[in-house]
């Protein structure tokens, strides 16, 4: 006869069994008694496991349920206490594991040992599950679950890594980094759960640690939110998590700079920086009283870590801050401490406001040619830029450089538009004015793109229809706000007559001040007031346009589509006259990576199949560099479907300016409210 199970809920374990171990996954449970008694059971669905704790379990007092999170060995099966539990001969061991199925961030408030928490420690656990919540989002990871383990909570990521040397290490460091992070004096991020065979509370079973009093009570444990859908985050993310802790600096000869021998503390001092010197489990960190670059971020939100083996590490977790790390703070107190000069000269290239042209006036006695001390002796003009946040195009280009133009040509489908809204998203993350005119996309449309790739994955949500994503009303508005100071978008409805439209452009560049000006793209205008012919028309209109950049001291680019090209699209195959190549100043090729890319590149180039450009989903390739002579360079791309964005690395999420929430910590959103008893 089954004997009545004070302690478990059987609709709660189905739930955690149906969540955590889907499609008849198996697992081990582990019965953990205070007088360190184990029994154990093998189990692939949730009626055989309820079953057996009903049938097996006689002593319910003092003991507490744990599961097995990672992807075991199947033969694991073939254990005596398959299907049942008993006192185990071997319980689930790390070679037993085939592969980590999740991330688990337990949130435990710090407390004496064999003790449940109190309903302080609960809420304690709560704040900080709310602020790695928002860390991770931003991030870029996947929604987690999220659970109450009866004591405190648990942050569940669906990864899919297998078991190597190294995978454990940045299992490791993941845990060490947000440990590093998040945990104070109240709450621990628990390090110990990166090893493969960790086992995690059995959602749906109660907490029985000490004594159940009033004030701490054994509470049930349950999943409180679970993602309308439980994506996988990708390994990358976990190498980005991972890189936030402290790295080490290389010993630099010309400022005996030497990590192991810095005092963190003196230099701090030096400066004035004001701080309160705390300790986590790999050394110590130096809350600031503010921020170095913005003193509104106080609070906790600022930090320096200083690893035991000397490592020093920085984070700011305000969005604007979020790509500042020591190095940036150190240069902010001594500019000299790395490279100057380029420091100097990248403030000076970016400047948000543009360089007035000078206006060339004939001197009595000027020579029309110039001996090469002439040139010598001549001052060097000044050069302003603006970022297309691809960072392989501004760090072989500085960027976009004022009163230049750039051609953007690629097949259909290769997300040319893509690219120049993140172009356009890019200036009003850097303060710089943008126009667009968009000849095939209404404004509506148009802006529906623009919000899915400024929101990100943080704030989009599924349709009803597949690989369909909306943005809610309230963060299109938020957006919008963010980038009415420098964002200036064509209205189609005036028409697409080219010579009645430059007038417009070129008094909006003056009085707005535009530095970048995008036109998607040349066969929307009608040019037919240029010249009869098709082929002069278009000669007018881009030399037109090179004219009109260096007079306004603006960057033009457009996009030209292709002719049907034979073979393998290069900077010729551009629609149209041959003056499109030779009068502008760049030429980008966006290449979808796809059966036709690799073919007619192992064919035009030789690549091997291990070219790094077949790992991503597009190319963007730099055709012409008239300043630089780059040309034939090739930078590779991730499409991410969600947000339709085009990324630099597949772990990039960007957090635009627009989007404060992870400075607020928001709260997680969950259905209901979360009930302890």
């Amino acid at each position: 006869m089954a004997v009545l199970n004070p302690i478990i809920d059987e609709t709660l374990l189905r739930q955690a069994i149906h969540v955590l171990k889907p499609d008849n996954q198996f697992f081990e449970v582990r019965v953990v008694y205070n007088n360190k008694k184990t029994l154990s059971g093998y189990f692939s669905n949730a009626d055989d496991m309820i079953a057996a704790i009903n049938h097996d379990i006689m002593d319910f007092a003092d003991c507490n349920f744990y599961i097995t999170l990672q992807r075991l060995n199947p033969k694991c099966a073939n254990r005596s206490q398959y299907g049942r539990f008993q006192k185990p001969d071997a319980t689930t061991s790390d070679s037993d594991v085939d592969g980590y199925d999740w991330l688990m961030i337990d949130l435990d408030p710090r407390r004496p040992t064999k003790t449940s928490s109190t309903d302080d420690d609960i809420q304690n656990a709560w704040n900080v599950t709310n602020r790695i919540y928002a860390f991770m989002q931003n991030l870029g990871f996947y929604q987690p679950v999220i659970a109450f383990s009866g004591n405190g909570y648990h942050l569940l990521y669906k990864i899919r890594l297998g078991i190597t040397a190294d995978t454990k290490k940045l299992m490791e460091t993941c845990l060490k980094t947000l440990n590093m992070l998040f945990s104070d004096e109240l709450v621990d991020v628990d390090m110990k759960n990166f090893n493969p065979s960790r086992v995690c509370k059995l959602y749906g079973t109660r907490a029985q640690k000490g004594a159940d009093t009033l004030i701490a009570p054994h509470r049930m444990s349950w999943i409180v939110k679970v993602p309308d859908e439980i994506k996988e985050t990708d390994k990358v993310y976990l190498e980005k998590l991972a890189g936030y802790y402290p790295q080490e600096e290389r010993p630099q000869r010309y400022n005996n700079y030497r990590p192991r021998d810095f005092n963190l503390s003196e230099w701090l001092d030096k400066y004035g920086i004001e701080y309160e010197r705390a300790t986590f489990s790999g050394g110590y960190k130096y809350i600031l009283d503010h921020c170095p670059f913005d003193e509104n971020h106080k609070g906790k939100d600022a930090v320096i870590f200083q690893s035991t083996d000397g490592r020093i590490g920085f984070n700011c977790f305000h969005n604007s801050c979020s790509d500042k790390k020591w190095r940036d703070v150190r240069i902010l107190f001594e500019p000299d401490a790395y490279e100057k000069r380029q420091q100097e000269y990248e403030k000076r290239i970016y400047s948000k406001s543009r360089v007035p042209l000078k206006k060339i006036e004939n001197k009595d006695g000027s020579s029309i040619f110039l001996t090469a001390m002439d040139i010598f002796e001549m001052p060097k003009p000044e050069e302003t830029f603006v970022r297309t946040g691809i960072k392989e195009i501004d760090r072989r280009l500085r960027g976009l450089k004022l009163g230049a133009t750039t051609v953007m040509s690629g097949l259909r489908g290769a997300a040319k538009s893509t690219v120049l809204i993140e172009m356009a998203l890019e200036c009003c993350q850097n303060g710089n004015k943008v126009g667009v005119f968009s000849g095939e996309l209404a404004p509506k449309n148009f802006m529906r793109w623009m919000n899915l790739q400024a929101a990100g994955k943080g704030h989009i949500e599924p349709t009803q229809y597949e690989n369909w994503y909306s943005v809610k009303r309230d963060t299109q508005k938020q957006i919008a706000e963010w980038m009415s100071k420098n964002f200036l978008l064509y209205n189609n409805e005036y028409g697409n007559d080219y010579v009645a439209i430059k007038e417009v452009f070129m008094k909006a560049i003056e009085e707005n001040h535009l530095e970048l000006l995008i036109l998607d793209n040349l066969m929307a205008f009608d040019i037919s007031g240029l010249s009869d012919n098709k082929y002069e028309a278009q000669t007018q209109f881009v030399w037109g346009l090179h004219e009109m950049a260096i007079k306004l001291g603006v960057h033009i680019l457009f996009v030209a589509h292709p002719r049907k090209a034979m073979g393998f699209l290069r900077l010729d195959d551009i629609s149209g006259t041959a003056d499109i190549g030779n009068a502008v100043d760049n030429a980008f090729i966006i290449h979808r990576v796809n059966n036709d890319y690799m073919r007619l590149t192992k064919q035009m180039f030789g690549w091997k199949d291990t070219h790094f450009t077949y790992q991503a989903t597009n190319v963007i390739e730099i055709a012409k560099d008239r300043d630089g002579g780059n040309q034939d360079i090739f930078i590779p791309l991730w499409y991410e479907p969600e947000t339709k964005r085009l990324k630099n690395d597949r772990a990039e999420n960007k957090i635009y300016g627009w989007d404060k929430s992870s400075n607020d910590f928001t709260s997680i959103p969950v259905d209901e409210d979360v009930v302890f008893d």
